[in-house]
């Protein structure tokens, strides 16, 4: 005969047994239902996926402010209750419909904590404050679940600051007479500002001219778009104070408006030349690339010694400026063509090398 197959009691048919066999061990059925609910719960305990919370953290949070439209630069952690390592499984950016705009791996474990590289996401292109969830989403592998976590995390989008530069502005100009300068812009995030219009106004506001930036950024910069702009002095004498404008439109990003000043002094056509001759006292050696200044009025020394100044008539002091040398002031009646002799004294200075770094007195 086959052998018979084994049984396995239920709680409640071994509690029956027992009071069968051992009257005085009497079980009350509550007790035997509690047994029997124990059980039950054991059995499914064995049979249910453990559980591992899981926490999301910034190990480094975005900035708080970024430009519209640019990148957003985050570096996140995920921790398991447990431990664990969570390698190869990503966190995601998502909006407030539980759209994923963005993904990243988890790559490195290290004390518990999991965590991506350096990754980005682009900021929207309106300006104001963004909210964005950091989700580790719920896995499940191998009796094993890793529950969800998350992260709000707020952002600011701004405006991209604008910025203006002038240079080549020649100084004194002749009442009414053209002149040019050179005028760029550049924006905080590199933006292609090429053809954008810049507008130049005098005291009042009134515009006195525009131009369009040009198509490529200045050597060396890393944005500056620029142009060259024809411009009419005023017909007045002394100084002037003019102003550039960017109005930053018709650009896809918002961007802020920039503004600049500049300055230059107007004079009355020249009726004379001042000649001036510059040498090194006690030997009379010629000296070379000295600042020869009559008010206002400035030129450089050639090779020979000699430096001309045409000017109005008038009374002037006349200064001479070269790093190393030193002269004293002297008063000129110019009302004619005239030429005089300026001597100038060697310093030597406290640190020989000093004026070999820096010369302020030197054209650039």
């Amino acid at each position: 005969m086959p052998a018979a197959e084994a049984r396995t009691t239920t709680i409640s048919e071994q509690a029956f047994w027992t009071v069968a066999r051992f009257p005085e061990a009497t079980i009350s059925l509550p007790q035997m239902d509690e047994l029997t609910s124990k059980k039950q719960d054991a059995e499914r305990a064995n049979n249910e996926p453990q559980r591992h919370p899981t926490s999301v953290a910034l190990s480094r949070p975005p900035a708080a402010e970024v430009d519209a439209g640019t990148d957003i630069t985050l570096k996140v952690k995920v921790f398991c209750s447990s431990g664990c390592d969570l390698r190869g499984r990503s966190i995601n950016v998502t909006v407030l419909d539980g759209l994923v705009v963005a993904t990243s791996e988890l790559a490195e474990h290290t004390e518990r904590a999991n965590e991506t590289a350096e990754f980005t996401f682009n900021a929207p292109d309106e300006v104001g404050e963004h909210s964005w969830t950091l989700v580790f989403p719920k896995h499940e592998a191998e009796g094993l679940i890793h529950e969800e976590g998350s992260l709000p995390i707020t952002v600011k989008t701004i405006a991209h600051d604008t910025s203006l530069a002038v240079w080549g502005v020649p100084s004194p100009i002749v009442m009414n007479h053209p002149f040019r300068i050179h005028v760029g812009a550049t924006c905080s995030a590199g933006c292609d500002l090429r053809g954008k219009e810049i507008e130049i106004c005098d005291e009042t506001g009134a515009n006195m001219a525009r131009g369009n930036l040009g198509d490529t950024p200045w050597d060396g910069t890393r944005a500056l778009y620029w142009t060259e702009v024809g411009l009419t002095a005023p017909g007045r004498e002394g100084g002037t104070s003019w102003s550039i404008r960017f109005a930053a439109t018709e650009l896809r990003l918002p961007h802020d408006e920039a503004s600049a000043r500049f300055g230059f002094e107007t004079v009355k056509p020249p009726q004379h030349t001042v000649t001036v001759k510059v040498v090194q006292k006690d030997d009379g050696t010629p000296i070379e690339d000295a600042q020869v200044r009559l008010g206002v009025y400035f030129a450089y020394s050639d090779e020979t010694g000699f430096a001309r100044v045409a000017m109005p008539r008038g009374t002037y002091e006349l200064d001479l400026l070269k790093t190393g040398y030193e002269t004293s002031p002297r008063v000129l009646d110019v009302d004619g063509d005239i030429t005089v002799e300026v001597e100038a004294t060697v310093i030597p200075p406290e640190n020989p090398d000093a004026y070999w770094l820096f010369d302020p007195t030197k054209r650039i």
